[in-house]
């Protein structure tokens, strides 16, 4: 039986902790590694969101290393893919290679950064309210979100706004043609407001596998987490 790290990467509001319930499943097969970017819970140090060493969390054969990175973290996950040679798959959460029709553009992130210094826990709740959007569950997810909402109006806004200009990075980054000679999996939520289904470009890649979840949108953990859990041990076991 091959041995498997997977180091699972959070989004943009939100910690590691998205991933407790998964990495519960997870770990009955596999090793799983959670960690934060820094601002984020115990990481408090004041540098860029994105400075995760990610050799920290990764280990030397025979062990086989998959990155799974929700939304924000999947595009950490692109970036680290194309620097560090000894990962080996890539699974993308409602997480894509960016492209000009995605919600998350320029301008949105540059009126998300305004709205979070005008007010932040308002801005936090619409982000919210846009993650849950014509989800089949819509108003269950918001509202068990919102419950949580003090939580995550916990995390530095300073983090949160470093978070969406190095987004903004990633942007200019991944928007280049870069070729990703891994295996690939994008799951994605048919309902997905920030990146929809319609603004995947892959180019005929043939590593690169895509998987849209019926009735999903933008946060997948409440209501989709078996189909999450499912994809995610196929692809890993394949």
């Amino acid at each position: 039986m091959k041995k498997v790290n997977l180091v699972l990467l959070h989004g943009w509001l939100f910690d590691s902790s998205i991933w407790d319930d998964l990495k519960i499943d997870l770990e009955k097969n596999f090793q799983v590694k959670s960690p934060n970017f820094s601002g984020y819970k115990h990481h408090r140090e004041k540098i860029t969101s994105g400075e995760l060493n990610i050799g920290d969390y990764l280990e030397n054969e025979p062990w086989e290393n998959i990155l799974i990175g929700y939304s924000f973290g999947g595009m950490m996950c692109v970036r680290f893919a194309l620097e560090n040679m000894a990962i080996s798959k890539l699974i993308l959460i409602n997480s894509c290679f960016p492209s000009s029709y995605a919600e998350i553009n320029n301008q949105e992130i540059d009126n998300l950064i305004l709205d979070l210094d005008a007010d932040k826990n308002e801005a936090i709740k619409r982000f919210i309210y846009k993650c849950c959007k014509d989800s089949v569950t819509q108003k269950k997810d918001y509202k068990s979100l919102l419950d949580l909402q003090t939580k995550y109006s916990n995390i530095d806004k300073e983090a949160l706004i470093q978070g969406l200009v190095d987004i903004r990075k990633l942007r200019e980054l991944l928007d280049n043609e870069h070729s990703i000679g891994i295996d690939t999996l994008i799951i994605q939520g048919e309902h997905d407001s920030f990146f929809p289904p319609r603004t995947f470009v892959v180019n005929g890649s043939s590593n690169i596998h895509i998987k849209v979840v019926k009735g999903m949108a933008h946060y997948p953990f409440l209501s989709f987490h078996n189909e999450i859990k499912k994809e995610i041990i196929k692809f890993v076991e394949d």
